[in-house]
């Protein structure tokens, strides 16, 4: 399946949310960590970003592994900085590199920390990134 098609393929029982202003600005939240990692340096293709709803699975997002395309789900957009950092960075990694979990990295866990790090979440990114 290539790229056009996966992007707007949602999985794990979720459905795309539809575009409208409430959708874009949570995209954007997303769009901004990404952004944000280009600004220091990390020089990252084009990730499609698509926002998800809906869903028997507690997902807070997925990525498919090396197409650059990550799905985050609505519920985890509004929460706090650092989640959200943790959790696109994590994203961004599978998307990109292709690297699956590993339950001995803070980063790449399937389960997120209660109480996740920024810092330690850009530094286990750039390990990944540039490592």
């Amino acid at each position: 399946m290539n790229t056009k098609q996966l992007k707007n393929r949602p999985a794990f029982g979720h459905s795309l949310k539809d575009m409208n202003n409430g959708t874009y600005a949570l995209r954007k939240q997303v769009i901004n960590i990404i952004r944000e990692a280009n600004d220091k340096g990390f020089n990252l293709p084009r990730i499609e970003v698509r926002i998800v709803s809906g869903g028997e699975n507690i997902n807070c997002g997925y990525a498919y592994l090396s197409k650059n395309i990550i799905h985050i789900h609505d519920k985890y957009i509004t929460s706090d900085k650092a989640f959200l950092t943790h959790l696109v960075l994590h994203e961004v990694v599978h998307a990109v590199t292709g690297f699956k979990h590993d339950d001995k990295c803070d980063l790449m866990c399937p389960i997120i920390p209660n109480k996740p790090c920024i810092d330690k979440a850009w530094n286990r990114f750039t390990y990944y990134l540039k490592g």
